[in-house]
């Protein structure tokens, strides 16, 4: 769901209605920081209940008429001192969206960390679990590591993963001096969510899991690649066949004996009917994405939505995939919308950039005395700098940005930076602008809805 998409309120929305409301963990650095240094005052007040105060006064100093309110919000970088700033505000913003979306009901919240974020995957699980998260979905990658990452930080150790399994990128977090250990061990854990897009790596996981760890997923989320944003590659490397389709492994991993939830394989775009289709044959019930995408609650910028419906209406959206696009190498599906990154000129047009840095990758760079330093590298970077920290100038063709164009997409951007509206094949379906209110009840039924809120009100 890109960057705050799927923001606080879209999650607020739909959990008080008997959903499990997911926020987007993509970004919330820049998204938070920016909303503060916007004139929101909410956001400061949730900041100021977060149980450790210097990761509180970090934040203020970035804030207006703060010491730092001018300044450029900080990027991550491998020293582990200077990390500290950027890590610890990863970790305030993810838990004040938390806090936002968990306001006003006693609904379930849950945060999509994307696996391949991996320098910003630690502290935005720590925010969230300290705002008391109930799930942790990930995907765009393997999370063999979220049981140790949840057991550690519940006892209050810090963490190093040299690098996190599947990323190519180290991944630490120094939390021993916060003290929040008693706060954690006095909740539940979270669910652990992983999303994945085929029987090998649910088998493995589970078999790692259970091995290392002495547990198990509370769920399984098999996304088809029909699902907007990253897919997983295809297993013959060039293109989608019938053994990635997700009807060709789900008996599989049901009989794994976990809970399944299905993503991105709606017939009918993720009705109560794809609902009721997926549940006959065992699932638990389903991930919808692109159609709260599209509604007026969630984070899209208006005119982008207002485009994709228009299009829609008119039988003219197309839904396509590229290869080459995104950082992480993964296959990238996005709306081909006019004055975006979807059109190949304004594609071409752009300059190698890396200035947000949340997609890099560890590297090592070999200095004149002959020792060699880490790096954080992304072939979105200039080409000049890219290939200075060690990296192949073919590996740029066809990169885009994708941090900027997904704030851009959500309106966190400047208004010449385009944007890249990433939706599913389920996204055509949408011809009309609803609230999220309404997506949820035509899933669920206007009846259960109207139950399931009266029973998840706070008094």
């Amino acid at each position: 769901m890109g960057a705050n998409i799927s923001s606080a309120h879209l999650a607020n929305c739909t959990s008080r209605l008997g959903a499990l409301g997911v926020v987007s963990g993509v970004g919330l650095r820049h998204v938070v920081i920016t909303q503060i240094r916007q004139g929101d005052t909410a956001a400061l007040k949730i900041a100021e209940t977060f149980p450790v105060r210097s990761y509180y006064e970090e934040l203020l100093s970035y804030a207006p008429g703060g010491a730092k309110a001018d300044r450029a919000i900080p990027v991550d970088v491998p020293d582990s001192e200077k990390a500290r700033t950027p890590r610890r505000l990863s970790a305030i913003c993810a838990y004040i969206e938390v806090m936002r979306a968990r306001q006003g009901h006693n609904g379930v919240i849950g945060i999509n960390v994307m696996w391949k974020l991996a320098v910003t995957a630690l502290p935005t699980i720590y925010g969230a679990m300290l705002a008391g998260v109930d799930a942790l979905l990930c995907g765009a990658g393997v999370p063999m590591e979220l049981p140790d990452i949840i057991q550690k930080m519940r006892a209050g150790e810090d963490l190093e993963y040299v690098p996190l399994t599947g990323t190519g990128t180290n991944a630490a977090m120094q939390i021993s001096e916060d003290r929040t250990a008693e706060l954690l061990q006095a909740r539940q854990a979270p669910w652990m969510m992983p999303i994945l897009s085929n029987f090998a790596f649910c088998k493995r996981l589970l078999d790692t899991w259970k091995t290392k760890y002495d547990t198990e997923p509370t769920a399984f989320i098999l996304e088809n690649h029909a699902a907007g944003g990253h897919n997983a590659p295809p297993r013959n490397h060039h293109e989608f066949a019938e053994a990635d389709d997700l009807t060709s492994y789900f008996d599989k991993v049901l009989a794994l004996g976990r809970p399944v939830f299905v993503a991105g394989d709606f017939p009918e775009g993720g009705t109560s009917e794809d609902l009721a289709h997926w549940r006959a044959r065992g699932a638990q019930g389903i991930q919808v994405g692109s159609r709260f995408a599209l509604s007026g609650d969630s984070g899209m910028r208006a005119d982008l939505r207002e485009k994709v419906i228009a299009a829609n209406q008119q039988g003219e959206l197309v839904v396509g995939t590229d290869m080459r696009m995104s950082p992480t190498g993964y296959p990238l599906k996005f709306a081909s919308i006019p004055n975006t990154l979807s059109e190949p000129e304004v594609k071409s047009s752009q300059r190698h950039v890396c200035n947000l840095g949340y997609l890099v990758k560890s590297g090592t760079q070999k200095l004149p005395d002959g020792t060699e330093k880490e790096v954080l590298v992304c072939p979105a970077m200039p080409t000049d700098q890219y290939t200075k920290l060690g990296g192949e100038p073919e590996d740029q063709d066809g990169r885009i940005c994708l941090c900027n164009a997904l704030l851009a997409t959500a309106g966190y951007n400047a208004p010449s930076e385009p944007a890249l509206v990433t939706l599913g094949e389920s996204g055509r379906q949408v011809k009309e602008l609803l609230t999220a209110r309404q997506v949820v009840e035509d899933i669920l039924g206007k009846e259960q809805v109207a139950l399931n809120e009266a029973a998840l009100a706070t008094n």
